[in-house]
């Protein structure tokens, strides 16, 4: 038995209406479980986000936060690192008003390191001694990302959101491109939530 082109036509018709329907109804049951590969970012992500007790200050309020951890020593190593901070800062043109980033000491910074890391670039905010609190919670996020992903990689660098909570963490090899793009991912979406 053939279908008339009137039957067919009647199909098309309930396919063109149902078909839409059928596929909500699929995609928001539990037979629909889409998940991605893997993820965008490249830093590891901090689930629950951690909040961080940072001293209040002028230039870092509401603002997405780069945080680096200096050690006292500073090796040259750690210099390279922080001079890439200034190149993603610069890199983010004209988003850069959104933007601080934080060196925090470990222990307590010296004069010549301080004076050193500014002059690598006068925007740092630099926190010279940092509190117990501060440190201990990124000793938290530390053992978090440890446990989740197996990774042993120390932890430098963090992005904080403007609530100071830390919502990405990277460890000592992170590629400072890598660390830029999930920023500019980080204030695209900064920018679209802010425009609702």
């Amino acid at each position: 038995m053939s279908l008339s082109r009137q039957q067919f036509t009647l199909l098309g018709i309930f396919a063109l209406f149902l078909g839409p329907v059928i596929l909500v109804v699929m995609m928001r049951s539990s037979w629909w479980q889409y998940q991605p590969a893997e993820l965008k970012n490249h830093g590891y992500l901090v689930q629950p986000p951690a909040h961080l007790s940072l001293a209040p200050a002028a230039a870092i309020d509401n603002r997405w936060l780069i945080l680096y951890v200096v050690d006292p020593s500073c090796d040259p190593e750690c210099i390279d690192h922080v001079t890439s901070l200034r190149q993603i800062h610069r890199a983010t043109g004209r988003d850069s008003s959104q933007l601080a980033i934080v060196l925090l000491g470990r222990t307590r910074l010296g004069p010549a390191l301080r004076s050193r890391l500014e002059s690598i670039y006068p925007e740092f905010q630099i926190v010279t001694e940092s509190s117990s609190i501060v440190l201990t919670t990124l000793d938290t996020v530390n053992k978090a990302v440890a446990a989740k992903t197996g990774s042993s990689s120390v932890l430098h660098t963090y992005i904080l959101d403007p609530r100071l909570n830390v919502v990405l963490a990277y460890g000592v090899n992170a590629y400072p491109n890598d660390i830029h793009k999930d920023l500019k991912r980080l204030l695209k979406w900064s920018d679209k939530e802010n425009t609702r």
